[in-house]
């Protein structure tokens, strides 16, 4: 028989007992907290803070924890503690600390299906699945170009009382024909590369190869293909 694999167990408890864990690397900004409240507030608390009973710490979720925080103004004293339900884990703090990193790594992350997001933009609001504007542009769309125009010729149906059906459809073709506009003039955006390496030291010897300060970030094209030419 195989393994069983241990399950979260969701259980709700007291602010008050969840500590954020000290090490956490992620610096959350107040700006990103104030969105993650907004994305909150209109969808709902759909889960996602794992809490270790062990030590007290949060393993992961610590920026849904301060939205929370900022909402009901938590200030450490008992009247203005408030229940949140979790999912709990006993484990060591070594284990947890190696969770925490693991959770949020760019290796465990799912490679995502660009073409896919891209057939999906013209029936959502990409900001509220969390995508930014360079998100949009990486994938090849910009839909900030053309919003005036769905409004208008959405306006205009709601004044000629058309069936809503007959609507959203109009709708979704303006927005793939904007889309397919749009592109050409996305891809001319997408006008760099990133390099990735395995650590510093090969990025930094990658540099002083081709004559770069080791700490630089951006290069020009003209004088990364004036090295080259050099180097060769």
């Amino acid at each position: 028989m195989s393994k069983e694999i241990n399950q979260i167990e969701v259980v709700e408890i007291k602010r008050s007992q969840i500590n954020f864990a000290p090490y956490n690397p992620k610096k959350h900004t107040s700006e990103a907290i104030k969105k993650q409240l907004k994305y909150l507030l209109r969808v709902g608390y759909l889960g996602g803070v794992v809490w270790n009973e062990t030590t007290g710490n949060i393993v992961s979720g610590h920026k849904r924890v301060m939205a929370f925080d900022l909402h009901y103004k938590y200030d450490g004293t008992a009247e203005k503690d408030y229940t949140i339900k979790i999912g709990r884990v006993e484990m060591d703090e070594k284990t947890e600390k190696e969770q925490n990193i693991y959770m949020d790594a760019r290796s465990t992350n799912t490679e995502q299906d660009l073409d896919l997001i891209h057939d999906l933009l013209s029936d959502i609001d990409y900001k509220n699945a969390g995508l930014t504007d360079e998100d949009i542009q990486f994938i090849g769309a910009d839909f900030n170009f053309g919003n005036s125009e769905v409004e208008d010729i959405s306006n205009a149906f709601d004044e000629l009382n058309v069936p809503l059906q007959e609507k959203k459809q109009a709708v979704k073709e303006m927005k793939k024909q904007i889309r397919d506009n749009a592109d050409e003039k996305a891809k001319n955006l997408i006008s760099y590369v990133v390099l990735n390496f395995d650590d510093f030291k090969t990025k930094q010897a990658f540099m002083q190869r081709f004559g770069f300060e080791k700490n630089e970030q951006f290069i020009k094209n003209e004088l990364f293909s004036e090295m080259i030419e050099r180097v060769e």
